[in-house]
């Protein structure tokens, strides 16, 4: 006889890095509601001087609101940096939070400063008037012909991609950080976000690792959906 199914979240807020579009998340949406999830692809409107942090954070605050209990904060590369944030700003706190090939909080200190040198100052020198040129042209080659084999969806993604104010990279983070209590799980979808996920289960965070790509909500949204309900369903049993 089969025992209870594991409890997992009613509603996901699915949050995009800054650096990319909402719609990145779109077909994860669709995989996650035949799971009796509310899914609801966050569009807050990328990131605002002079209150950078914040602002996004209330912005994504009352985006959520409403999601059905108990609902995941899923964040995505830039945008784990926004999680102390918005967790400070939701009425309703997440019961638990997914950080998805995502960044860790840096409280008190910019994404430059996180960054690894030379992307740093490869984007000193890309600005231009004080403005970034689109994400996908911030490296040597662009890795979207990589990440997105469907040329229509990688067209559409890269028409999306916004350029961000250099003074967003430069800005320093709010202090506050996650607090002990918070139920949190990582999931490493690419090799770039190895420290990263070393980094959050040395903290005790709940990691699961799927051998994808960065974009892998885009080029596999039913894995990303499926080990995401996964994640969100251990952590709240075991919580």
């Amino acid at each position: 006889m089969k025992g209870p199914a594991p409890a997992t979240a009613a509603g996901f807020a699915l949050v995009h890095s800054p650096m990319v579009e909402p719609d990145c998340w779109r077909a994860v949406a669709s995989c996650l509601r035949p799971f009796g999830s509310d899914a609801r692809v966050i569009d807050y409107g990328g990131v605002w001087g002079p209150d950078w942090y914040v602002g996004a954070a209330t912005r994504i605050a009352r985006e959520a609101a409403g999601l059905n209990q108990p609902w995941a904060l899923a964040l995505h590369s830039a945008a784990g940096a926004l999680a102390p944030a918005i967790v400070k700003a939701v009425i309703a706190k997440p019961s638990v939070i997914l950080f998805i090939d995502a960044i860790l909080p840096h409280p008190g200190r910019s994404w430059l400063e996180t960054a690894p040198p030379a992307l740093a100052n490869r984007l000193r020198g890309l600005a231009e008037d004080g403005v970034l040129p689109p994400w996908n042209r911030w490296f040597v080659a662009d890795p979207t012909p990589r990440l997105i084999s469907d040329e229509a969806r990688r067209v559409e993604f890269e028409a999306a991609l916004p350029r961000l104010p250099m003074s967003f990279l430069q800005c320093p983070a709010p202090a506050e950080d996650l607090s002990a209590d918070e139920r949190v799980g990582y999931l490493r979808l690419s090799e770039g976000y190895e420290a990263e996920a070393t980094a959050a289960e040395l903290m005790g965070w709940k990691v699961a690792s799927a051998r994808m790509d960065h974009l892998a909500m885009i080029s596999q949204p039913d894995r990303v959906a499926a080990v995401m309900t996964e994640l969100a369903a251990a952590l709240l049993a075991h919580g």
